[in-house]
């Protein structure tokens, strides 16, 4: 009868730690295990584009292009996605997103090749509506 009350506690207490939580804050960019380097801010424009991944930072200033992980496009890189809330609400096919944003590199930056981030935060934001002439 002893082993058996056991083997039930050890039982739940196996099923309780593998339920998903629900009452965790959400993965946060910095935190991700796949992040190479320091974290920086960047000014720029947040778009979507036709490609992978389909969302991109332009920095003003520069010709060069930051590749946003999707929350939505699983063949990016490996791990969790981060897009805030904040700007995933804003940022759509018809509108681009200027602001001052906190990203983390998850590849490293190479001249003549797209660098892959996630954002951790952004601030200053404002919505403006897409026009060809932004690309």
């Amino acid at each position: 009868m002893k082993s058996a009350v056991v083997f039930l506690f050890l039982l739940l207490a196996l099923v309780t730690s593998a339920a998903p939580r629900t009452d965790r804050e959400p993965h946060s960019c910095r935190t991700r295990p796949d992040v190479v380097g320091k974290c920086f801010r960047v000014h720029g424009r947040l778009s979507v584009y036709n490609g992978t991944p389909s969302i991109r930072l332009s920095p003003q200033g520069s010709k060069r292009l930051l590749g946003i992980i999707d929350p939505n496009d699983t063949s990016n890189a490996p791990g969790p996605s981060v897009l805030p809330e904040e700007i995933k609400g804003k940022l759509d096919w018809d509108k681009n997103v200027f602001g001052d944003f906190l990203v983390c590199p998850l590849t490293r930056s190479h001249p003549g090749k797209m660098q892959t981030v996630c954002i951790e935060s952004g601030q200053n934001l404002i919505v403006r509506e897409h026009k060809l002439t932004d690309r």
